[in-house]
Formats: C-alpha cells, sequence, structure tokens
C-alpha cells in the first residue's frame, strides 16, 4: 500500500455509487481508480477558464466634429431664433 495516499469514507448516492462501479468493471479497473480519476477529470474541469476573454477592436474616430454641450454646433440642430 502506499504511504503517501489518505483514506477516506464518501457517502455517494446509490446511482452514482452504481455508475462508478459500471465504469470500473467496463474498463478493468478498480473502483478506487474509477473515482480518482473521475474526481481528477472535475478538479480540471473546474480549474480550467470557462472561456476565452474576447477582445474587441476599437478605433480612433479623431476629435469631436461638434461640441455636446453646445447645440449650435450639433448638427442638424435646429437653428435658434433670434427675436
Amino acid at each position: 500500500m502506499h504511504t503517501h495516499m489518505k483514506r477516506t469514507t464518501l457517502i455517494l448516492d446509490s446511482g452514482i455509487y452504481a455508475e462508478l462501479r459500471r465504469r470500473a468493471a467496463a474498463e478493468g479497473v478498480t473502483l478506487t481508480s474509477a473515482v480518482e480519476r473521475v474526481l481528477r477529470l472535475g478538479l480540471e474541469q473546474l480549474a480550467a477558464p470557462k472561456r476565452a476573454r474576447v477582445h474587441l477592436p476599437s478605433y480612433d474616430l479623431g476629435p469631436f466634429l461638434a461640441d455636446p454641450s453646445r447645440r449650435e454646433t450639433m448638427p442638424g440642430a435646429p437653428a435658434e431664433d433670434e427675436s
């Protein structure tokens, strides 16, 4: 027996236990090996990022053509009545 391995007790749902036993038998490995493999796969999946970060392009459109704080400089703005 390996001295670096730890023993533990797991309380499993009967369906999960049956599936683990079935897979272990189908693969020709021990139940311990099957459980260890499934746990390792689950831990790797948790550690991996869900998806890659998306980088969107950005563009320099130059200076503003109109000053938004001054209505008269906005294109299509109605002319002010000079009374």
